[in-house]
């Protein structure tokens, strides 16, 4: 485990946006413990679709890997998978390598810094992409999901998770509350829960749970399921 996450505790003095830096990626593991509920839940969720629909001889993917969580949950399902894992983030990439030596020496794991949205896909038959669409623009966000679905193969899964938001005013101001409910007994003050959204305005944007499987319809996906729910936080399983 990391650092404690304190760094909005004096709020956003930088006025600085959000990025997955060498600060974050030292406090990443209490952040996201403490800020995403369900979050230990969806890893294990993770490991139980990957023991399901692993293929023997194929690739397994963890797009958006930051410390490689979901890799690891993917490999505790699944006997003999072979993960490759891709972020954008040269510290996270640097702190995978780090930790994860054996794993990357008996080749379980090969941990890549590449654009998620430009790397090669292919012979998958599970891919993950947690809490990863919501930091894309929205022109790349059909791209990836129809790549993923073109790169696995015919009764292969692709597990997302993400935060979305409400279209009724009401509930999202309900569910608003509530994780920030979350989030402030986690330990998080007021100022400090202020200052990271501050810091990720304009950097992350949701979108409804409709919108999410529309577009693994739209990609060709057969099976489009929520398969889990906390608060402002789904993931979703699709079948090719």
């Amino acid at each position: 485990m990391g650092k404690q996450d304190n760094i909005y505790e004096e709020g956003n003095l930088s006025g600085l946006p959000f990025s997955f830096n060498q600060e974050v990626t030292e406090v990443f593991e209490d952040m996201i413990d403490r800020s995403v509920p369900g979050y230990k839940t969806s890893l294990k969720l993770i490991a139980q679709f990957s023991k399901k629909y692993y293929q023997a001889n194929t690739n397994c993917y963890d797009i958006g890997c930051s410390l490689g969580a979901s890799s690891l949950a993917i490999i505790s399902g699944a006997n003999n998978a072979k993960v490759i894992a891709i972020d954008n983030s040269e510290a996270m990439i640097t702190e995978c390598n780090n930790r994860y030596g054996d794993l990357v020496a008996d080749e379980s794991i090969r941990f890549l810094q590449d654009d998620v949205c430009k790397s090669k896909l292919e012979n998958a038959s599970v891919i993950c992409i947690n809490y990863v669409i919501q930091f894309l623009k929205l022109t790349e966000r059909d791209k990836l999901i129809k790549k993923a679905f073109e790169a696995l193969l015919p009764g292969g899964v692709l597990l997302i998770s993400e935060k979305v938001h409400f279209t009724n005013k009401f509930q999202s101001r309900r569910l608003f509350q509530l994780h920030h409910s979350f989030k402030s007994a986690n330990g998080y003050s007021d100022l400090e829960i202020a200052g990271k959204r501050d810091s990720l305005e304009g950097v992350l944007h949701t979108e409804t749970q409709e919108v999410h499987i529309n577009r693994a319809i739209s990609a060709g996906f057969s099976s489009a399921e929520k398969v889990l729910s906390n608060i402002n936080f789904v993931t979703y399983k699709f079948v090719k």
